[in-house]
Order: C-alpha cells, then structure tokens, then sequence
C-alpha cells in the first residue's frame, strides 16, 4: 500500500525522478511550453510550481531591499535550477509575470499520441507565457528561387579558343 506517500513514482528511480523534474522545469521556464506524457506533466506540476512561488518570493523581497531573504530564496531556487541562464530567466522574466495566487501552469491534453510507443501526450505550459514573436512573412517558394538565380553571377566558361568574346574577336 502506498498510504501517506506523495508523488508518483513514473517506473524510474529516485535520481532519476527527480532528474525528470529538473530538466522539464528547466525547458518549461526556457520555453513556455514543453511537450510531454500526461504523467509525467502531472508529477513536475507542484515542483515546478513551487519554484515559481519561491522565485515570486525572492523578487519581491529584492524590490523590499531584503537582500538576506532574496540571496535565501535565490538559493533555494539554485538547488533545483543549477543552470544560472535558466535561474536569470525564472528571476527576470517568468516570475514578475505570475501575479496570481498559484496555477502558473496549465496541462492540456494534445489529440495525437507520440511517434514511437504510442503513449498520449499533454502540452505542459505556463499560463502568463509571453506570446511567441511573428516573423515577417516568407516570400513564397517561387520568389526565393529567382532571388537565389540572380544572386548567382553566371561563370563564363573557359574553352579551347572556341567561344570568345565579340570584343576579343574584334581586337584580334
């Protein structure tokens, strides 16, 4: 029986459990969203979230002027986040937009199951993620094609005297 225990369990152990839940916080908080089993999503919701919460902790103690608690909770953080780009954009970006008492991510089940063992899939997403950015729209297939010929300078070929020149042959 698995009375009073938390988690799920996932079929790993415990290294690499933990591991898993790193590593999807950290493409959660690099990326906005990661794609990934429902499990798994399900297992990293409360970790991920409480990090948020830590790092929502550690910015506002920062614009307080406690710099003894913000350096704790930074620190706090930094156990679980060792990657420091990652811990910059959970400090900067991603914990100044969650204003909200809690929920900062949000598991939605996709239609298509994965390619290789058929497993269901969920996007696993926070809910304040920026929208992403459109780039200017691509000129079609056929139009970068003619802008790839004309950049291409045509050779001339070098032959046995056969082919020259109108203004060599002139001046010959």
């Amino acid at each position: 029986m698995r009375h009073r225990v938390a988690g799920k369990v996932l079929n790993a152990d415990t290294q690499h459990r933990l591991a898993m839940r790193r590593n999807l916080a950290r493409s959660l908080f690099l990326h906005g969203r990661v794609i990934t089993t429902p499990a798994k999503a399900k297992a990293a919701r409360p970790f991920t979230e409480k990090l948020i919460t830590r790092a929502r902790k550690a910015v506002a103690a920062k614009e307080a002027g406690r710099g003894a608690e913000w350096i704790h909770h930074v620190r706090l953080v930094a156990r679980d986040v060792p990657d420091k780009a990652v811990l910059r954009k959970l400090l900067a970006e991603v914990a100044p937009r969650a204003n909200r008492p809690g929920g900062y991510t949000r598991i939605m089940r996709d239609a298509k199951n994965q390619v290789g063992d058929n497993a269901p899939r969920a996007i696993f997403e926070l809910v304040d993620r920026p929208e992403p950015v459109e780039e200017a729209p691509a000129k079609d297939a056929a139009a970068a094609k003619d802008d790839a010929k004309k950049a291409k300078a045509p050779k001339a070929k070098a032959g046995k005297g056969k082919s020259k020149e109108p203004a060599e042959a002139a001046a010959e």
